[in-house]
């Protein structure tokens, strides 16, 4: 159970670095077990409080995260608990973004996160030290902005569409292609380069990621799977089953049974 839960975020504007989706901070207690689901984005995250294990799936043996860590592209839920009061600062990128900042090995399907120290050295203990010296979440996120824009050596070349642009796209390769003026096979080409995930893939978390943060309490499975261009319920339990291990139904009980913050849809109580 997730219990005094709370996020702040600080939404998309023209002063966060390119590459940067939006910066948050997350503090409160929570209890046992808990999900982190798949996201479209590369998340770099700074702990301030807590100690933190992370789990491959249920049974394995955890690892520990005290310091910080990077969550680079999954296709499947991981594994986590905290003991003690949790406070965590954070920073949702590009997969470019990330890249340009840690190198290619952040781009991999990880069993576990990878620890901030391993990427960047001593600076990741410093950066953790000037974070907890300021006193409101949003002199921590802004000085988290300006430590990114300083190590972003390029702007990102992939226009990345809005939400509302993927969602016209029935979140199709093929409209996307179109989009960015490429041939199917151009698109291929240009992901793997510069994401080093396929265009599919890529649509697939965005829809999922899109998904979770959408309001669908008054509407039921059928009407959900047609609202986000799923073939038809089966597909949509099929992506759930992959990125989440668990049904929409499940899904959507446990958010409403649990005091997760309405913010984080990732941050499921296990």
């Amino acid at each position: 159970m997730l219990k005094r839960m709370e996020m702040i975020l600080s939404s998309p504007t023209g002063q966060l670095p390119p590459g940067v989706v939006e910066l948050w901070s997350l503090s409160g207690e929570p209890e046992g077990l808990y999900s982190g689901l798949p996201k479209p984005y590369v998340e770099m995250i700074i702990s301030l409080s807590g100690n933190h294990f992370w789990r491959s799936d249920r049974l394995s043996d955890p690892l520990n995260f005290s310091g910080g860590w990077i969550t680079p592209i999954q296709s499947g839920p991981r594994f986590a608990q905290t003991l003690g009061a949790l406070h965590l600062v954070g920073a949702r990128l590009t997969i470019e973004a990330a890249v340009n900042l840690f190198g290619p090995a952040i781009n991999r399907d990880s069993a576990y996160p990878i620890p901030l120290q391993d990427l960047i050295g001593a600076e990741a203990q410093l950066l953790q030290e000037q974070l907890l010296e300021l006193t409101t979440e949003s002199s921590r996120m802004a000085c988290l902005s300006r430590w990114i824009s300083q190590r972003l050596t390029h702007r990102p070349v992939i226009e990345i569409p809005t939400l509302r642009a993927l969602a016209e796209m029935r979140w199709r390769a093929d409209s996307l292609a179109d989009y960015l003026g490429l041939s199917s096979r151009g698109l291929r080409k240009k992901f793997k380069n510069q994401l080093g995930v396929g265009p599919k893939f890529w649509l697939q978390l965005h829809r999922f990621d899109a998904l979770l943060g959408a309001d669908v309490s008054q509407m039921n499975l059928a009407e959900v799977a047609a609202a986000f261009g799923y073939t038809d319920q089966a597909h949509m339990t099929s992506d759930f089953g992959r990125f989440a291990g668990r049904s929409p139904h499940n899904y959507l009980k446990a958010r409403l049974d649990a005091s997760a913050p309405t913010e984080a849809p990732h941050f499921l109580p296990d």
